[in-house]
C-alpha cells in the first residue's frame, strides 16, 4: 500500500475515533525481529511536540514484546500530551504491548486482538547456557521464565506431594544446581517489578485497587504459560477496560495492520540466500519496524532499519571433500532514521 493510502486511513481513524494516532509497530519478522526498548523514548516525544496538547490520544500499538520498563516510560510519556488515552490493538499487542494496554483509560481492541501475560522472562549473565552449537565469539544462553520455575516447585508439591520443608529443601536445590541463584533471583524480582509496574499502570486511571490486584494477579501469576494468548472475550473478563470499535474503526485497524505487514514483511521470514540470490555480493535494506503520526497533510516516520552487506562465500564442512556455497552478513548500519511521507531526512 501506497504511504498515501496510510496516510488516508492514519486520518479516516482520527475522524471515527476524534482523537490524535500514533502508530508504534515493532516487528516479530522472523530473523528481524525488534522489541519495544528504551531508544522509542526520545522517538515519540518528537511526535508529541508536534502533536500538541490534545483531549484525546490513540495509540495504535502492534508489538510482539519488549522492555517493561520502556513500556511504563510510553505511557507516562503519553499521558503528558492528553487528557484522555486510548490504545488502539488491532492484532497482537504482547508482553510489553500488554503492560502498555494496562495503562489505557480505554482498550479498542479489534475482533483479532490478542493480549498476553506480562510475566517475564530474564536473560541475565548467569542463565544457563542454551544447548546446541555456539555463536563465534559469545555464548548463547536460555531464557529464564519465572513460571518454569514456579511450575518445577509446583510439581514437587502438588504432583508429587513432596511436602516435609527438607524434601522441599531438596528441590529447590536441584533447582539451583541447574539454574544459578543469581539468575533464580532475578527473574523473581522482574516478576515483582513487572506487578508493581502493572498496579501503577492500572491506578493511574482507576481507584479501585481490589480489581486492580485481580487483574495484575492474573497476568503476572496465573495464566499457564508466557505465550497464552487473551482475546476480546477474555480480556473483558479479566477486569480490563476493554471497548469494542465500531465496524468502521475495526476495518479502518485492520486494514491499517495489513499495511504495515506487508511494508515491514511481518510474515516473511528473513532468507540472506534468498535476498542474495544469483549474485556474490548485495547490500540489502530492511525496514524492520515504525513509529508515524500525522502532522497536517505530512506523514512524519521514525523507521528502524538494517544495512546488510551480503557476501557468497565458499566453505568447506568437516569432513566434506568439496566446498558449498554460504552467505555472510556484515551489518554496515543499524538504527533509526527520520523520514518525512517515505523520504529520508538528514
Amino acid at each position: 500500500m501506497a504511504i498515501q493510502e496510510r496516510k488516508g486511513l492514519i486520518k479516516k481513524i482520527e475522524e471515527e475515533l476524534d482523537a490524535r494516532v500514533l502508530t508504534v509497530v515493532t516487528g516479530d519478522r522472523h530473523g528481524m525481529e525488534t522489541r519495544i526498548a528504551t531508544d522509542i523514548l526520545p522517538l515519540i516525544s518528537e511526535h508529541l511536540t508536534h502533536i500538541g496538547s490534545t483531549t484525546e490520544l490513540a495509540l495504535f500499538l502492534y508489538t510482539p514484546g519488549g522492555d517493561s520498563i520502556a513500556g511504563w516510560g510510553l505511557v507516562n510519556l503519553l499521558r503528558q500530551y492528553c487528557d484522555r488515552f486510548k490504545v488502539l490493538i488491532p492484532f497482537r499487542a504482547l508482553s510489553c504491548g500488554t503492560l502498555i494496554s494496562m495503562g489505557a483509560d480505554e482498550i479498542l481492541m479489534g475482533r483479532r486482538g490478542l493480549l498476553s501475560p506480562v510475566d517475564p522472562s530474564v536473560a541475565s549473565p548467569f542463565n544457563p547456557q542454551a544447548p546446541g552449537p555456539q555463536q563465534p565469539g559469545g555464548v548463547n544462553l536460555l531464557p529464564v521464565s519465572v513460571e518454569d520455575m514456579i511450575g518445577f516447585l509446583d510439581l514437587a508439591r502438588k504432583e508429587i506431594h513432596l511436602k516435609k520443608d527438607d524434601a522441599m529443601v531438596s528441590v529447590l536445590n536441584v533447582l539451583a544446581n541447574h539454574v544459578h541463584p543469581l539468575a533464580l533471583g532475578a527473574v523473581y524480582r522482574a516478576r515483582e517489578h513487572n506487578s508493581s509496574l502493572a498496579r501503577r499502570l492500572l491506578l493511574s486511571h482507576s481507584s479501585d485497587k481490589a480489581k486492580a490486584d485481580r487483574i495484575v494477579a492474573q497476568l503476572t501469576q496465573e495464566l499457564p504459560t508466557h505465550n497464552y494468548l487473551i482475546g476480546r472475550i477474555e480480556a473483558k473478563d479479566i477486569g480490563l477496560d476493554v471497548k469494542e470499535p465500531n465496524n468502521e474503526v475495526d476495518r479502518l485497524m485492520w486494514e491499517l495492520y495489513q499495511d504495515y505487514e506487508e511494508w515491514l514483511k511481518l510474515i516473511t521470514p528473513v532468507s540472506m540466500d534468498l535476498d542474495l540470490g544469483a549474485e556474490q555480493q548485495k547490500r540489502v535494506h530492511y525496514e524492520r519496524a515504525a513509529v508515524e503520526s500525522l502532522h497536517g497533510d505530512t506523514l512524519t516516520q521514525h523507521i528502524f532499519i538494517t544495512d546488510n552487506d551480503l557476501i557468497k562465500i565458499a566453505v568447506t564442512p568437516p569432513g566434506a571433500q568439496g566446498t558449498v556455497n554460504q552467505t555472510m552478513a556484515r551489518t554496515v548500519y543499524q538504527g533509526w532514521v527520520k523520514a518525512k511521507d517515505g523520504e529520508v531526512v538528514l
